[in-house]
C-alpha cells in the first residue's frame, strides 16, 4: 500500500507599527506581492496566510489591487486566513482583556474584507504561556501554531509531531500544531528534493500525518539573497512542481481543512516557550555564551540530537529585565491602559483604546537578530501612540502621581501637564526617565543604553561567504570598523544625572566612557519634596555626599511650554572644596545626519551625530518633525556633545545605529566654607 502525508504551508507577513513606508514597500515588492502572484497561478495549491493588522491596513491603503487578488484566492478556497493579535502584541505582557479584543479585532477585519471567519491564530514570535488557552479560545479561535521545540521539551519525539494535539485551561480547549524546525531551515534554502525526502521519511500508509511549515513571508524574497533564489533562480517554482510530481505521496492542505478530516493525537500541556533562537536571545550575554558552549560541547560529543529538547534558554518576559527601556515602555503601556479603562465608554474611549493597541506592538519590546528595541523609530512609535491615548482622555490639568511604575520596589514620580509628562526616579538621583512633549506625542529623551551583546564577539567572524545561508547562520556587516565604536555605558541612559570628576574630562573620555566619575548620581537615592499650586508643580531633590549637598529642582508649569531645572550645590565641609561638576541630558530626534535635523550653537549648525566641545549659555535643536528645543543657561558652561551609537544586529548584518545625543554641561566650581553655588536652566519646547 502506498504511503502518503499531508503538507501545509503557512506564510506569516508582518510589519512593525511605526515602520517606514519605503521599508514596507520594499517588502511588498520583493516578498508579499511576488509570493501571492505566484500562488495565484496555482489555484490547486492551498496555503495558509497570516497578515498582522498594521500591514493589512497599509496594504489596503497602498495596494487595494492586492486585496482583490487575496479575496479571489479566499473565495476559491485556496487561502485560509489565520488570525492573531491585530497589532501583533506579545500576548502574555498585555492585559487579559486586550488579549481577547486584539484577536477579535483581526477576526472581524478578515471577515469584513475577505469573508472568512478565522479558525486559527498566529502567535507573535511564537511566545507561548499555558494560560493563553483560555483567552484565545474566548476570542473564537480553535487552533494555534507553535514551534516543535515546545513539544520536544515535554518528551515527545520527532515522529510524534505529524499531527495536532489539544491543550486545555480551565475547561477551555485549543488545538495546537507543531511547526517543523527542520522545514524552516530547508525552505527555501535547500534543494526542494530534500523536502520531499524528509516528508517521505515520515509518510504513513493511513496517510493521516501532516507536516507544517509556517514561517516569515519575508524569507521568500526580502531576506538577503532570497529574491534571487526564490524567484529569479526559480526555487519556488521547482518546489511547487516537485510537490505536484509527488502528489501520491504529498498532499497540500489548509490547516482547518485537515482538522475537519483528522482527529487530534491526544491531550498535551506545553510549557512556556518560544522558538529556540528567541530563548537564546533573551538571556544575558554571559548566559548566552554559556549556553552556546554547552550546545557546542553536546554537538562535539554527538549528544546534541538526544539532549537538545531539554537544552533551552530563557523566558521571553526576561527581556523586561534585560532591557530597562523595554520594561519602561511596557509599564507605561499598562499605566496608560489603566487610565483609558477608567474613562467613560464612548467614541473618545474607543479612539484611545485603538492607540493603546498600537502601543502594544511587539517589535520594539525585544531584540535578537532583528533590530527591534534597537530601532529608535519603533520605540518612538510606541511612545507616540501611548501619548496620543493619554491626549484623548486627559482633561489637560496639572497633576502628579507617586507609585512604583517599573515594579522594581521603588517609587517613581510622574508629573503631567497639558504640555509635558515628566517621569522622575528618586532612587536614581532624581533623574529624568522620560520627557514627553504632548502636543507632538513625542518622547524627547528616548535613548538606548550602550550594552554588551553576546553577538558582539561575532564581529571577528564577519565573512562575505554568506550566500544561501539563513539569517540565523550568517555573520556579515553593513560597514567597516564597527568594532572601534563598541563602548558600553555603566548604567541606563537617563537625563539630569550629576557627575563629579577627579579631573576635567575630555570629549573622548565621555564618548568612550573611559573616565570613571567619583560621584555618579544614578547610584544615589535622593530625598524629595513635592508641592503643587494652580500654576505649577515643584519637585525638590536632595543628595547628601561627604563634603557637599546637591539640590535639584524641577518646575513644571500648567500653561507654559517650558520647564525649569535649578541646581544648587552646598559646601558642608569645614574647608574649601573644588568640584569638576557636570550634569547630563540625553535626547533623541531620530535623524542624525539629515539637513533638517541639527544643533544650533552660536549661529553654527551641527549634525545631531556630530562631536563638539563649546562654551555656551544657549543651544538649540531643530528637527524635521516640527519640534524645536532650546536650552538657556544663566551662566556660561562648557558643553560636551557626542552621539550615542550602538552596534546591533539585523537581517542584513551588523550595523551602527544612532540612539541619541549626550550633552554634558561642565562647570569648574570653587566652594569656600559655607558657600552655595547655583545655576538655573530653562528648556523651551515648541
Amino acid at each position: 500500500m502506498e504511503k502518503g502525508i499531508y503538507f501545509s504551508l503557512g506564510i506569516h507577513n508582518h510589519q512593525p507599527v511605526g515602520n517606514f513606508d519605503f521599508v514596507i514597500e520594499k517588502a511588498y515588492e520583493m516578498s508579499y506581492k511576488p509570493l501571492i502572484d505566484f500562488f495565484f497561478k496555482y489555484p490547486d495549491f492551498p496555503i495558509n496566510v497570516h497578515f498582522s493588522g498594521f500591514l493589512l491596513l497599509w496594504l489596503e491603503r497602498n495596494h487595494p489591487e492586492y486585496f482583490e487578488k487575496l479575496k479571489i484566492m479566499a473565495e476559491r478556497g485556496q487561502v485560509e486566513f489565520v488570525s492573531g493579535g491585530f497589532y501583533e502584541p506579545i500576548l502574555p505582557i498585555i492585559p487579559d482583556k486586550d488579549k481577547v479584543q486584539q484577536i477579535i479585532k483581526l477576526n472581524k477585519y478578515i471577515y469584513d474584507k475577505f469573508g472568512q471567519n478565522p479558525k486559527g491564530m498566529w502567535l507573535a514570535e511564537r511566545v507561548w504561556e499555558p494560560h493563553l488557552v483560555k483567552y484565545i479560545a474566548e476570542a473564537g479561535i480553535e487552533y494555534v501554531v507553535v514551534d516543535d521545540a515546545h513539544f520536544f521539551s515535554v518528551g515527545l519525539k520527532e515522529e510524534d509531531l505529524f499531527g495536532y494535539y489539544l491543550m486545555e485551561e480551565q475547561g477551555y480547549k485549543l488545538a495546537v500544531f507543531p511547526i517543523s524546525m527542520k522545514l524552516r531551515y530547508l525552505i527555501p534554502f535547500a534543494n526542494p528534493e530534500e523536502t520531499i525526502t524528509y516528508l517521505n521519511k515520515f509518510a504513513s500508509e493511513d496517510k493521516s500525518k501532516i507536516a507544517l511549515l509556517f514561517d516569515d513571508g519575508e524569507k521568500f524574497g526580502l531576506w538577503p539573497d532570497t529574491y534571487k533564489t526564490v524567484y529569479e533562480d526559480g526555487w519556488l517554482e521547482r518546489f511547487v512542481n516537485k510537490i505536484k510530481e509527488n502528489f501520491l505521496l504529498v498532499t497540500p492542505v489548509n490547516l482547518y481543512t485537515y482538522m475537519k478530516k483528522v482527529k487530534p493525537k491526544g491531550r498535551i500541556y506545553l510549557p512556556t516557550a518560544s522558538y529556540r533562537e528567541m530563548m537564546e536571545w533573551v538571556l544575558f550575554p554571559e548566559a548566552q555564551k554559556d549556553l552556546e558552549d554547552l550546545m557546542e560541547k553536546l554537538k562535539s560529543e554527538s549528544l546534541w540530537d538526544k539532549f537538545s529538547p531539554y537544552v533551552k534558554g530563557g523566558f521571553w518576559r526576561n527581556f523586561l529585565a534585560k532591557y530597562d527601556e523595554s520594561n519602561h515602555m511596557q509599564k507605561k503601556m499598562l499605566y496608560v491602559w489603566s487610565k483609558v479603562q477608567n474613562y467613560p465608554d464612548g467614541e473618545i474611549k474607543d479612539k484611545a483604546e485603538e492607540e493603546v493597541f498600537q502601543g502594544q506592538a511587539n517589535d520594539a519590546y525585544w531584540h535578537g537578530i532583528f533590530g527591534g528595541l534597537y530601532l529608535p523609530h519603533l520605540r518612538t512609535a510606541i511612545y507616540e501612540h501611548l501619548i496620543k491615548a493619554e491626549n484623548y482622555i486627559e482633561n489637560y490639568d496639572l497633576h502628579y502621581k507617586i507609585f512604583d511604575l517599573d515594579c522594581d520596589g521603588n517609587d517613581e514620580l510622574i508629573l503631567e501637564s497639558p504640555t509635558f509628562n515628566l517621569y522622575l526616579s528618586p532612587m536614581h538621583g532624581g533623574s529624568l526617565l522620560e520627557w514627553d512633549f504632548r502636543p507632538k506625542a513625542f518622547n524627547l529623551t528616548n535613548t538606548l543604553t550602550r550594552r554588551k551583546e553576546a553577538y558582539h564577539s561575532k564581529l571577528s567572524q564577519v565573512s562575505s561567504d554568506v550566500q544561501g545561508k539563513s539569517i540565523h547562520e550568517r555573520w556579515s556587516t553593513k560597514e567597516e570598523g564597527l568594532e572601534k565604536i563598541l563602548f558600553y555605558d555603566n548604567h541606563r541612559r537617563v537625563s539630569f544625572i550629576e557627575r563629579i570628576f577627579k579631573k576635567e574630562p575630555t570629549l573622548e573620555d565621555l564618548w568612550k566612557n573611559s573616565l570613571k566619575a567619583e560621584v555618579d548620581s544614578f547610584y544615589k537615592e535622593y530625598e524629595y519634596e513635592i508641592s503643587k499650586d494652580e500654576k505649577k508643580i515643584v519637585v525638590s531633590f536632595k543628595g547628601d555626599y561627604k563634603d557637599f549637598e546637591i539640590h535639584k529642582r524641577y518646575l513644571l508649569y500648567k500653561n507654559e511650554p517650558f520647564i525649569d531645572v535649578v541646581y544648587e550645590i552646598k559646601n558642608i565641609s569645614k574647608e574649601p572644596i573644588t568640584l569638576n561638576f557636570g550634569w547630563e541630558i540625553n535626547i533623541n530626534f531620530l535623524a542624525p545626519n539629515h539637513p533638517d535635523y541639527y544643533f544650533l550653537i552660536r549661529d553654527q549648525k551641527y549634525p545631531l551625530s556630530s562631536f563638539g566641545v563649546e562654551k555656551v549659555n544657549n543651544w538649540k535643536v531643530f528637527s524635521g518633525i516640527g519640534i524645536e528645543l532650546e536650552c538657556s543657561l544663566d551662566m556660561e558652561t562648557i558643553l560636551y556633545r557626542y552621539p550615542i551609537e550602538t552596534v546591533s544586529l539585523s537581517e542584513e548584518g551588523f550595523e551602527k545605529v544612532y540612539q541619541g545625543s549626550a550633552l554634558l554641561h561642565f562647570y569648574k566650581i570653587d566652594l569656600p566654607i559655607d558657600f552655595n553655588w547655583k545655576t538655573s536652566i530653562r528648556f523651551l519646547v515648541k
